[in-house]
């Protein structure tokens, strides 16, 4: 059995992430809103949402694609060796590696729904317009409910802080090795081109070939490296695995502690946002009306694509929203975990989304004794509820 070598990262070594589970959110996301909730809520337009109750009773249903792929970090941490996964863990990203399994192996059988997309669209109908830019609030039962950037920070424990801006000679300091040597200097990589590349290093016998050419310890800080990248575009970013990925991200990761020390939450939140917010559901479902109405055909579903990181949204909800969780997942015990993420395992199915739409008729039907009927509007960074 060949024997592993440990890696030195370039440049002075970052000190050790501590367990996420135990650190202190401010320690690790300036952008975390304080440990007291917000009291002054935004101008909500006379809180309303984008479509009227009619619409959750005529069934507007939909189907939901997502390019996220979570089943890349379960590939990850079976093809890198101990010492990779260590680097790799002392990351932005290690405490990823924490999940649950069944949201990145779909459970012993392969077959669970690791995403809950009817109860997405449930929420998506129930967006409300607001003043804020950036931020995305819905109105559930009555009460309004709020996903922006400190949520996201809460819930994955990414950095959210603003994005730097780099000049001109920063940029010529970027280098582009990875790039050179696996893609070839190419400048329009894919994230297909980037799984190749790393099912190609991790490979027993190509590794082999490449020791001939390359030392071990610089091959594994490649193998990290490529990983980091891998799991970024395919999983935080999730797009089209046909779209070119950004040359300022391929050059980054040469970098390690500027990778490590980039606000990759900010640019992941956006993306996701920009996918949520994006969706004119009001104007389809105005669509629908206007066709005749032998044309209409409630029961055919709308059809819409979730790029950047929806899972975080959906984490969000089960946490604000948590008659959602309590249908959709299945609580770890113990005390909150940060980040969030941590707090919930993979159910075996998910529901009839009948099981919620019907609530406000039959609460008592629906939901068990010991689960209180709440709405969070903010989440708290200290783990405690504010109804």
């Amino acid at each position: 059995m060949a024997t592993e070598t440990a890696i030195e990262p370039s440049s002075p070594t970052p000190p050790p992430i501590q367990h996420q589970s135990a650190r202190m959110e401010s320690e690790i996301n300036p952008a975390a809103p304080p440990s007291q909730p917000e009291t002054n809520l935004p101008e909500l337009r006379n809180l309303r949402t984008i479509l009227d109750q009619e619409v959750y009773t005529n069934k507007f249903l939909a189907k939901i694609t997502v390019k996220e792929q979570l089943q890349i970090l379960a590939e990850i941490k079976g093809a890198l060796k101990e010492s990779e996964l260590e680097v790799f863990r002392r990351s932005n990203f290690g405490h990823f590696l924490d999940l649950d399994a069944g949201w990145t192996e779909g459970g012993k059988s392969g077959k669970r729904n690791m995403f809950a997309g009817q109860y997405v669209h449930f929420l998506m109908l129930r967006h409300m317009p607001t003043i804020k830019k950036r931020e995305l609030w819905f109105l559930v039962e009555g009460k309004p409910a709020r996903f922006s950037i400190p949520e996201f920070a809460i819930v994955t424990g990414l950095v959210c802080t603003s994005k730097p801006f780099l000049g001109l000679e920063e940029k010529l300091k970027l280098k582009a090795c990875i790039r050179d040597e696996y893609f070839k200097g190419a400048t329009q990589i894919k994230v297909d081109d980037i799984q190749k590349a790393f099912r190609s290093l991790c490979d027993k016998d190509e590794g082999e070939k490449k020791k001939k050419a390359k030392k071990e310890k610089d091959l594994a800080t490649d193998r990290v490296k490529i990983a980091l990248l891998y799991f970024l575009e395919g999983v935080l970013l999730g797009a089209d695995p046909k779209r070119n990925v950004s040359t300022f991200h391929m050059s980054t990761v040469d970098d390690l502690d500027m990778f490590n020390s980039y606000p990759w939450g900010t640019v992941v939140y956006d993306t996701t946002v920009d996918s949520l917010g994006g969706k004119d559901l009001a104007e389809k479902y105005r669509e629908r009306l206007r066709k005749p109405p032998h044309k209409q055909l409630p029961d055919v579903k709308e059809t819409y694509t979730l790029y950047g990181f929806p899972f975080a949204f959906q984490i969000w909800a089960f946490e604000a929203i948590p008659f959602l969780g309590m249908v959709c997942a299945r609580r770890v015990d113990g005390p909150v975990r940060f980040p969030r993420c941590l707090n919930w395992r993979c159910g075996e199915t998910v529901p009839p989304l009948d099981r919620i739409t019907t609530l406000s008729k039959d609460r008592r039907r629906h939901i068990p004794s010991k689960c209180r009927y709440i709405i969070r509007p903010l989440l708290s960074t200290s783990g405690r509820s504010f109804p």
